[in-house]
């Protein structure tokens, strides 16, 4: 997917302008916190304007790419933080050495008393930033089958095979609620007519799609489809044991029990390597 913030030129119209905005405001704010020339703070802003605005693309293409929203509750919440740390000292840090590259140190010094307020400023913004980044993914997961426009005017060789999309989560509408379900967290998926039934560690979710569309977009070292009806997350698996001569039956760590066809059944051990 093309970057959001400059995904085409009105879009990166629109960012440069903010940031621009947000430079101005910036220049306003130090201006009741310090006593220095008007000019001064007007470049002062700028640079960390300028500074955050490239940031804020790079942090667009980790999260994104990052893969997130693949890793455990715990790790993913770490990796968050300490992306957020990262952001903001490189931010700090580096409008800190730009500062004296254009001004001189002594000015530098100056701004130093309003750190503080810069980290707050700093972590508002990053908030900001990642909820748009996460906007961008519900969007995403609730129309799976939208193509970017990119995509639909390529010309694709009929002799190649397309890249299917890892998704990372997907996006679940009941009534004017929309739910944001974390692949880790499914527990398994079961066929319900035209909708699938979505069971995780929180509770089941009824989603218009196909197995079809989950057994090619879910990562398929993680989820199998054990049975016609049924895809299972291996990590959810507790136990496996005979049910009949040709299939078995999969324990899942929340209790529910599930009878593998012999096609499933082979598949799954393919992917536990047994």
């Amino acid at each position: 997917m093309i970057n959001p913030f400059i995904g085409n030129a009105t879009k990166t119209v629109i960012y440069v302008s903010l940031w621009a905005v947000f430079s101005l405001l910036l220049s306003l704010v130090e201006s009741s916190l310090i006593v220095l020339p008007w000019w001064l703070l007007l470049v002062d802003g700028l640079i960390h304007g300028v500074l955050f605005g490239a940031l804020g693309i790079l942090l667009y293409a980790v999260m994104r790419y990052g893969k997130f929203a693949m890793l455990p509750v715990y790790q993913r919440h770490i990796n968050v933080t300490a992306l957020a740390v990262l952001l903001l000292g490189i931010w700090i840090g580096g409008a800190y050495l730009l500062t004296i590259i254009f001004l001189g140190n002594d000015i530098a010094n100056d701004f130093l008393p309003i750190m503080p307020v810069r980290t707050l400023i700093g972590v508002l913004l990053y908030l900001i930033l990642s909820q748009r980044i996460r906007v961008v993914h519900l969007q995403t997961s609730i129309h799976p089958n939208k193509k970017d426009k990119q995509d639909e005017e390529a010309v694709v060789d009929n002799n190649v095979t397309p890249q299917v999309e890892i998704i990372e989560r997907i996006g679940v509408k009941t009534g004017s609620k929309i739910h944001m379900i974390l692949v880790p967290d499914i527990v398994y998926l079961q066929a319900d007519g035209d909708y699938v039934q979505i069971f995780t560690t929180q509770g089941k979710y009824l989603k218009e799609q196909t197995m079809k569309y989950f057994e090619e977009h879910l990562p398929n070292n993680q989820f199998v489809r054990v049975h016609r009806s049924i895809i299972v997350n291996v990590e959810m698996i507790s136990r496996i044991e005979l049910y009949e001569k040709q299939s078995q039956q999969l324990t899942l760590k929340n209790g529910q029990q599930i009878k593998t066809s012999p096609a499933g059944y082979k598949a799954l051990r393919a992917v536990l390597k047994l």
